[in-house]
Parts: C-alpha cells; structure tokens; sequence
C-alpha cells in the first residue's frame, strides 16, 4: 500500500473508526446536516436520493433514464412497475437454477431480485412489509421434499417463498387487503400460532402483535393507550377456528369459531377475524402508525404528526392505499430535506445491492446471503417478531469489517466462476473518463453524489496520480494497465467505504 493511502485514506484507520463515524453519522442526521443545504440540490440529486429511497441504488445507465424524467417523473414510473417488463430478471433467475428449498438459495434468489429488478419498488416494499407483518423460517421452517419422491411428484408447499410473493403481488395494494391476507397466510398462522386458537382456549399471540406491532402500536401520538387487554382477548376470540388443514392450506373451522358477542374498541357485535381488521382499518391511530412505519423506512426517523399529515390523508382518502401513501411521501418536500438526505443507514441487503448495481456486477450472488447474515440481516428470519432494528444498529465492528470485507471480494475478483470481474475499464470508455480528477469526479458523483470536502476530493485524486501510472497526454489507456488494475479498482473501494455511502 502506498505511503500517501497508508497516511491519509489507510484500510485500517477506517475500520477502526468506521463504526464509530457511521454512528456519529446517522446522528448528526437528526440535526444538522453538517452544512449540506439540501435546497441546492440539483434535479438530478434529488432523482439519485429518490431511487436510494425507493429502491436499491442505481447504475449510471439507470440514474441517467430516470433523470431524463425529473423528480415527478421518476415518481410515476417506479409506482407504474406493472407497466415495466422485467424480462432479463426472470431469465437470470431461471439460469441460476436455485433450489427454493434450500435456505441459502432462497435468500439468493431475494437478492438476485434486489440486485437486477427493474421494478426496484416492488421489490422494496415487498422488503417492508417482510419487516413490518413479520414471520420467519427459524419457526416456520421449510418443508423439503422427499427423496424419492418422482420429479412430478407436487412438492410440499413453501410458506415463506409463498408470502414472500404474496407481499410482492400486493407491494402497492390497500393496507386491508394486506391485512385479510397475512391472518390467512400460512406461515402467518404457525409463526403466532393461530392453529392454536380455538373456541373456548382463545391463543392471543396474533390478536396482540396485529395490534402492537402490525397496525396500531402499543400508545398513539398524543400518548393514550391504543388499545386494551381486553381488546386483544376479545381479537382472540374472533380470530378462533382460523387455521390449517392437513395439506398445510388456510382453512376456516366454524366448529373452532367463538361466534359470541364481542367488544372491541368499544364496538359490540358477533365479530369474526375480518370484522376485526375492519375495526382496526377505522382506528384513528392506524392511518398514523402506518405512515409513521413508512416514513421512517423510506424518509427518516421520528418525522412530526405535520409532517405525516399528507401520508395519513392519503391512508383515509383511498382506504390505506399503499400507492397513494408512498406517492405523498415521495412529492413531500420533507423527503428532500437535510433531514431525509442520506439520512437512513442502508441495510446489509441495500448496501449489498446498491454496491452491486453502482458497479453493474455481474454475479449469481453465491456468498451474498452469507455475507448478509456476518451483517446481522438474514433474509425470510428476522430476529422477532418485532423484525430488524434498523437505523444505527447495523452498524458496530463487526459489521463494518464485514462490510469492507465483502466490498473488498467483489472489487479484487479477477476470475471467478460466480461473479465476474468489475468491468471497470468499460465504465471508464463509456463515460469518457481520461484523467484521475475525472475518475474521482465520476465515482464520488455515482457513488455519494460528490458529498465530500475538497480535501478528501484532492486526497483521492492525489492516490491515483501517485506512481505516475496514468498515461501521458495522447497515449491510450488499456484495460491491462495498472492504473486500472490497481488505482481505478482502490479508488472506488475507497469512495464505497466512506460512511457517506453506507447512508442511503
């Protein structure tokens, strides 16, 4: 390693202090941006923070097409995706040849989605809703198939693959309609045991979380309880006799049903499960506990009832639209604040794909999943039922030099029969990109949206000159020089460590 990357830009330095700043990072979010006046962000910026938002990054090809479109019209598109053909994603997938069944290819296949879908919403709310109605393989497990069962034999039936698609067709669709279908979903039913909730021995697990943690949360903004004890045991009892048959299909059991009279929020009646759901849909605190989820997934923490106030509107005018709430929240001019800009810690799985789209990788993401979980983020099993904790907590020491580790495999590969080398020769033909200020420019530019302080800028462009590797003025550039072997290939591992790119 060089003296001047040893001094200014050293591996080890950062690791050292690589949790430690992202922490101070996501915390000087909820103040000041450090200066960053949002308000002079170009459209373009404003299209890169939307498409980090909404999706998993971008290639340069990607921000260019949605740029030409402006913030609104990026907007339409990515809440259009059924209008988008994600043709070359279905044959990447069909020749990884993954074995669903296997817990490792089943997260590989997730990712293989986040990293190449051109329908980069979709994927990311079907992301949301696995981390807010939560079920997961550590209890529900995976039913393999039999050994010697013949090839056309049916295979038993997948629960988390199932609800996975599950939330995927339904990414956009009315909170209800999610709601009606997660308490009739399988894994849902084993996950909060509602094939044990029977007339006469209600089980409470799935009354109280679609209360505390799926719809309502335990008080509402102003600080009341939302709900009480007897709400959830009188929720119990209208959700009895809903369960699984023999084949592991939802099936309702009138036998099992408590069709007594029930009080739920004050209401009285025979209710059943969607009657239920029905009550929770007109709870005042539901439109804002689904908002608030929202906003803090896609926009940043702890945002004010003002500031929620479109997205609720939007919840009560459309019947809990998803559509219609990301749309408010993705106008807001509170989501291209100093607040929102680069404000949310990127998940193992985001940064996973945002690296990998940025550099265009061409890979079938074996070892992703692995790495993902050294990151602490297992895809189908989240740690509870409460999902991941997100924000700061992705970061610590471990994390962090898995996080340069993983950046590092995927930056040196030279061969490898599951992910090709970076074409970064290509990326510097087809930008143009003849001299190490322009190198630096176009990855700190794709990277971090060319968010750094001038000396860090000089720091880098001062690494790839040093060795006097770049060509002379007239001299063409080759993809076996060792500038672009070794300085093109250690300056965007290093602009991919900054802390800023770990924020989306």
């Amino acid at each position: 390693m060089s003296t001047l990357l040893t001094r200014a830009l050293s591996r080890g330095a950062m690791l050292a202090a690589g949790a430690t700043a992202l922490r101070a990072t996501v915390a000087a979010a909820a103040g000041s941006r450090n200066g960053q006046q949002t308000a002079l962000l170009s459209e373009r910026d404003k299209v890169a923070h939307l498409l980090r938002r909404a999706g998993f990054g971008y290639s340069q090809a990607e921000l260019d097409e949605y740029a030409k479109l402006g913030v609104n019209g990026a907007v339409d598109r990515l809440l259009a995706y059924d209008q988008v053909a994600d043709t070359a994603l279905d044959q990447r997938l069909e020749q990884a040849k993954l074995n669903l069944y296997n817990t490792g290819d089943l997260q590989r296949w997730w990712l293989l989605r986040m990293l190449y879908t051109r329908r980069p919403l979709q994927e990311k709310m079907t992301l949301f809703w696995h981390g807010l109605l939560v079920s997961g393989t550590g209890k529900v497990g995976i039913q393999q198939p039999k050994a010697d069962a013949p090839p056309d034999a049916p295979k038993p039936l997948h629960h988390m693959l199932n609800q996975n698609v599950f939330f995927r067709e339904n990414a956009l669709a009315d909170f209800g309609r999610l709601l009606k279908g997660i308490s009739r979903d399988p894994a849902m039913v084993i996950y909060l045991d509602s094939n044990q909730n029977r007339k006469g021995k209600p089980n409470e697990n799935y009354a109280r979380e679609l209360m505390e943690l799926f719809t309502l949360g335990i008080a509402g903004p102003d600080g009341s309880p939302n709900y009480s004890e007897q709400d959830v045991r009188e929720a119990a009892r209208a959700f009895t006799g809903w369960g699984l048959n023999r084949e592991q299909e939802f099936a309702y059991n009138a036998g099992q049903h408590d069709g007594g009279q029930k009080t739920i929020f004050g209401k009285t009646g025979p209710f059943n499960g969607d009657d239920v759901i029905g009550l929770i849909l007109q709870h005042p605190s539901c439109a804002y506990y689904l908002s608030r989820r929202m906003w803090q997934f896609f926009a940043y923490d702890a945002p004010t009832l003002e500031t929620l106030r479109p997205v609720m509107d939007a919840f009560k005018a459309t019947n809990g639209s998803a559509s219609a709430m990301l749309r408010a929240i993705f106008t807001h001019s509170a989501f291209y604040s100093e607040l929102a800009y680069r404000a949310v810690p990127k998940s193992p799985v985001e940064y996973l794909a945002s690296f990998g789209r940025a550099l265009e990788l061409d890979t079938n993401a074996t070892g992703f999943q692995s790495s993902a979980q050294r990151m602490a983020q297992t895809l189908f099993n989240p740690p509870n039922v409460a999902g991941w904790p997100g924000g700061a907590q992705w970061f610590n020491s471990t994390t962090w030099l898995e996080r340069l580790n993983q950046l590092n495999r995927v930056i040196t590969i030279r061969k490898d029969t599951n992910t090709q080398p970076v074409d970064l020769f290509g990326m510097l033909q087809r930008s143009s990109l003849d001299s190490p200020e322009k190198v630096v420019d176009h990855f700190l530019k794709l990277l971090v949206d060319g968010q750094v302080r001038p000396e860090q800028r000089q720091t880098l462009i001062d690494y790839v000159k040093e060795g006097n590797l770049w060509p002379k003025p007239g001299v063409q550039l080759k993809a076996s020089d060792a500038i672009v072997d070794r300085k093109v290939r250690g300056v965007v591992y290093l602009i991919a460590a900054m802390p800023e790119f770990h924020l989306a």
